[in-house]
């Protein structure tokens, strides 16, 4: 055994039980026992987790082949929307930036991989790649001229971006197929046909965990502490050697590319895009989604795509008043739970912890 080790440990066990000690104004043997209630509850939250996991994943697994197809359906939708809210979160939660023309990357990315697979019979994976590619241009042309506005103004040329999306889109319908839309012509995925349910709710399940990985570790490092930076303060940031104008386009270009992968597997879910798709409704929706869930937080980023996913299923009776209930909901998210839902949930936490240690 190391000796080394076990003394540090050792140390370290008795710091913290020092400095629970302290910070609490407990008894030396009160501290200990509180210390290793702490470590109990540690324990178990983290074999929960565990078997969380394990659960979730065996779900994943098991889901093509205990779901319903409409459910599966619905299930693939919902993971494309967390790529899409984890995207939109980098520019508006964690840069502080707002976009209005966040359906018009996603549209980018749709009929571009639409346009590849039907017309020039690429293969899917380069479909795809050409799809993320070209939003992600579509981000640094806003992102560029958008570097130093802020605010409303910021706001409006987004939102000048999705009229000339969508004005594109209905001007060439030889090409895009205008208002009718277009049907997605079935690929292959090596050996196998993307007509295949189980197959595709696999590709869009790992696309949708690679994202919530990468974004993690993105959040986690030098890009992402700049990112938090220079939504706290722009000034401050650019003091501290930030290039601010910089890591802006980044985000831009980073949350485009994002938006360009959901379109790409939104039309091969869906099988068929059309201008409505990707109107100002569907940016409303998408900023729905993180200002509900929690801007800045992953987390938040899920709840938000899962519940407004799911909301259209509750809502089919009254669907006309649809961009009014999501209007609605938005309102009051903004007046009665500013930080979301995962800001509430970490509110209560912070409550239930400071009522634990004054007791």
């Amino acid at each position: 055994m190391d000796i080394g080790r076990l003394a540090l440990a050792g140390a370290g066990g008795l710091a913290v039980i020092a400095g629970l000690f302290v910070l609490t104004g407990r008894k030396p043997g009160e501290a200990a026992r509180y210390a290793r209630r702490i470590a109990g509850t540690m324990l178990l939250a983290f074999g929960l987790a565990t078997l969380l996991l394990v659960g979730l994943l065996l779900a994943a697994g098991l889901a093509p082949w205990l779901l319903p197809t409409y459910y599966l359906y619905l299930l693939n939708l919902i993971l494309i929307n967390i790529i899409l809210a984890l995207g939109l979160n980098v520019l508006t939660g964690n840069s502080g930036q707002i976009s209005l023309c966040h359906s018009s990357f996603m549209a980018i990315g749709a009929y571009t991989y639409t346009l590849l697979n039907n017309q020039l019979h690429w293969p899917m994976l380069l479909c795809v790649l050409g799809a993320v590619s070209l939003a992600s241009l579509g981000g640094v042309l806003v992102g560029y001229p958008a570097r130093r506005l802020s605010g409303i103004y910021l706001a409006l040329a987004t939102l000048a971006f999705l009229s000339l999306t969508q004005i594109l889109i209905e001007e060439f319908p030889d090409l895009t197929g205008g208002i009718r839309g277009l049907k997605i012509e079935p690929s292959e995925f090596l050996i196998w046909s993307m007509g295949n349910e189980t197959l595709l709710f696999y590709i869009v399940a790992i696309a949708s965990a690679f994202c919530l990985y990468m974004t993690a570790n993105m959040m986690r490092s030098r890009i992402g502490r700049a990112f938090d930076a220079i939504r706290t303060s722009p000034h401050a940031a650019q003091a501290l050697g930030i290039q601010v104008a910089q890591v802006k386009l980044i985000a831009f270009t980073i949350s485009a590319a994002y938006a360009g992968l959901a379109g790409a597997l939104f039309s091969m879910v869906v099988g068929f895009i059309d201008p409505v798709e990707f109107g100002v409704s569907a940016s409303l929706r998408y900023i729905t989604f993180i200002v509900v869930g929690g801007m800045g937080s992953i987390a938040g980023s899920v709840i938000g795509a899962v519940v407004f996913t799911g909301l259209p299923e509750a809502l089919r009776g009254i669907k006309e008043y649809g961009d009014l209930v999501y209007s609605a909901i938005l309102l009051l998210s903004l007046i009665f739970m500013p930080n979301g839902l995962v800001g509430l949930f970490r509110a209560r936490k912070r409550k239930s912890d400071s009522s634990t240690v004054g007791h």
